[in-house]
């Protein structure tokens, strides 16, 4: 279940991202984001404002890093099925390749919630990927409702 829950907040994550390299989302759309993203998580993490001061620029900071493996990811996955014919072994390469990065994504993750953990309380981060899940999916229901494009 856990492993669900990471993929699917991959994958909106991911989708965000795509939308503003894409340009789809305005400056103002992307201002408005990242403040209600703000807004949401200091809410529901219960953030104190000194705490706020030191968990903003590490998350931001993880976050980079993630999306920079995620596209990883995601340009290999393109790659594997743009590709008409490979031999057993290269599949199996890039089977183990795009596990080599899920496991880099999994040890940027490990590493920044260490980090967050000397800084905010245990409770607080292990709340974060809930939360994550929880904002992502609220912002996808609102860009279908906006959009009128989604089956609900």
């Amino acid at each position: 279940m856990r492993i669900k829950v990471l993929m699917i907040l991959s994958i909106l994550i991911y989708t965000a991202t795509v939308l503003c390299a894409q340009g789809k989302l305005s400056e103002e759309k992307r201002k408005e984001f990242e403040a209600q993203k703000v807004a949401y998580f200091t809410q529901a993490l219960e953030l104190t404002p000194e705490e706020a001061i030191v968990f903003w620029p590490l998350y931001n900071e993880m976050g980079k890093k993630i999306k920079e493996q995620e596209t990883k990811i995601w340009g290999m996955c393109r790659e594997t099925s743009k590709a008409e014919k490979l031999t057993e072994d290269q599949e199996k390469q890039r089977v183990m390749a795009m596990l080599e990065n899920e496991q880099k994504r999994l040890n940027i993750k490990k590493e920044y919630y260490q980090k967050l953990l000397n800084v905010i309380p245990a409770r607080k981060v292990a709340r974060l990927d809930r939360i994550e899940y929880k904002f992502h999916k609220q912002l996808l229901q609102k860009m279908c409702k906006d959009s009128d494009n989604c089956k609900q």
